[in-house]
């Protein structure tokens, strides 16, 4: 492990382990071991169901964004897709700061013979896709909830500065693309890495191909949801319409905050908090937000060991990818057939 990665882990593990210490003060471990305990096995067992559906359809829309990358030698399989998504989930388990993101986009390039920075722009679609329609649910949500205020605030602000991010990028690639500033080396340089992760929108330039990726990905929001209410109500949290989006998108959005693998506290403790604020106990906020770690990671993680194996992808390859921070040829994987 290089250094900025070794800087990157050490980092997000002190995160993490500020916010488990916050959330595990406040809670009787007994009394969580006791609730997940007395979950009800039935709506564990629907949500698992509702995880491997959620799985398929996120691997079915990054099929289609491949599909419609500009200069890609081949055009990957559906088996392909859902492998190479499902490897991608095991290494953001296994690593920080959603670094296997990165992984997976430079396997993927090398598997699929296309750019990688073109592979890391469908990633990245995905990613604001899922990450500005979690916003815009808490938002709506958190004004629809009563007494969550603070709540409201923060996510109107993550809100607008995501928003002023995206206006910020496009005029900074018309600046460089259109101006004096693109004949300098700086410029050139920043134009050829734009171009490159531009060319995995491919499918969002037509309006099927948008089209389809937009219900997708609100397919999928609405499958995450389903998740959260049935885990939650199979440990006594019975959440009404508005608190399941609220709970849902609340717990979506502390993914981005950096971290040990797997978000590890960051997620529990918004969770919890979410749980605690809408008049439950910690222990079942608890309860609730391990059982929904267990069958939301587990299962693509699990799948993701598995393609490893069918793929032929050294694990060690993992690493090696996120570590990558070159801009040279891609790294030598063995071509999936």
């Amino acid at each position: 492990m290089n250094r900025p990665a070794l800087v990157r882990l050490l980092i997000g593990i002190a995160i993490s382990v500020v916010f488990l210490a916050v959330t595990l003060s406040r809670v009787n471990l007994a009394a969580a071991g006791d609730a997940i305990a007395k979950a009800a096995p039935a709506g564990l067992l629907a949500a698992l169901g509702i995880v491997i559906v959620d799985l398929g359809l996120r691997a079915l829309r990054w099929q289609l964004l491949l599909q419609g990358v500009h200069g890609a030698a081949t055009r990957p399989s559906y088996r392909l897709a859902v492998g190479y998504l499902t490897i991608g989930f095991t290494a953001n388990a296994v690593l920080p700061a959603r670094l296997g993101d990165v992984a997976r986009a430079i396997l993927a390039g090398a598997a699929f013979r296309t750019p990688r920075l073109a592979i890391f722009g469908t990633i990245m679609i995905e990613r604001l896709g899922d990450g500005l329609t979690m916003l815009a649910l808490a938002l709506v949500s958190s004004v629809v909830v009563a007494g969550i205020a603070e709540l409201r605030d923060l996510v109107a602000f993550a809100l607008v500065a995501g928003v002023a991010g995206v206006i910020a990028l496009a005029i900074g690639w018309l600046v460089v693309s259109r101006s004096g500033a693109a004949s300098t080396r700086v410029g050139t340089v920043v134009a050829g890495v734009g171009r490159r992760l531009a060319a995995g929108a491919g499918t969002m330039t037509t309006v099927r191909g948008a089209a389809a990726v937009v219900i997708l990905t609100l397919t999928v929001a609405c499958t995450a949801m389903l998740v959260a209410w049935t885990v939650s109500s199979a440990v006594g949290v019975n959440l009404s319409a508005p608190q399941v989006v609220l709970f849902t998108s609340g717990i979506a959005l502390s993914l981005a905050i950096p971290a040990a693998p797997g978000a590890l506290g960051t997620y529990e403790f918004v969770g919890v908090a979410i749980v605690t604020s809408l008049g439950f106990t910690p222990e079942q906020g608890l309860a609730t937000i391990l059982l929904m770690r267990i069958l939301s990671t587990f299962p693509p993680a699990l799948a993701g060991l598995v393609s490893l194996w069918v793929l032929q992808v050294r694990p060690s390859a993992l690493v090696d990818g996120a570590g990558d921070d070159s801009a040279g040829d891609l790294p030598s994987v063995e071509p999936a057939r």
